[in-house]
C-alpha cells in the first residue's frame, strides 16, 4: 500500500503542475479553487495531518470535477483561440483527479 505522505507529495507536484498551465489563463475561474488546494496540501505535509485532514483535501479537489458547468467544462479560449501552453490541460488534470481519487479510496479503505 502506498504512503499517505507519498500520495501527498504525489499531489501536490500535480497541483503545481497544473496551477501553472491554469496560470497562463488570466480568466480562469479555476485557478484560484486550485492554488487553494495547493496551499492546503502543502500545509498539510509540513505538520503531522491525520487521514480526515487528507479525505477532505482530495474531497476539496474532486469537488470541482463532473457535472454541468464544472471544471471538466473548462475551455482554455481567449479572444477566440486556444491559448498558447494549454496542450497539456488535460492531462495535468487527470493526474490531479486521480492523486486526489487515490487518497481518498485509500482512506475510504483504511477506515473500515
Amino acid at each position: 500500500m502506498t504512503n499517505p505522505q507519498t500520495q501527498l507529495n504525489e499531489l501536490i507536484a500535480h497541483l503545481e503542475a497544473l496551477t501553472d498551465i491554469l496560470a497562463l489563463d488570466p480568466d480562469s475561474q479555476w485557478d484560484a479553487h486550485f492554488r487553494n488546494c495547493l496551499s492546503i496540501a502543502r500545509a498539510l505535509a509540513g505538520s503531522s495531518h491525520d487521514e480526515e485532514e487528507l479525505t477532505s483535501l482530495a474531497c476539496s479537489v474532486m469537488s470541482v470535477y463532473g457535472g454541468m458547468g464544472s471544471f471538466n467544462d473548462y475551455a482554455p479560449w481567449q479572444n477566440g483561440r486556444f491559448i498558447a501552453g494549454m496542450e497539456s490541460l488535460d492531462e495535468a488534470s487527470n493526474h490531479v483527479y486521480m492523486a486526489a481519487r487515490a487518497i481518498r479510496l485509500r482512506n475510504a479503505t483504511d477506515v473500515g
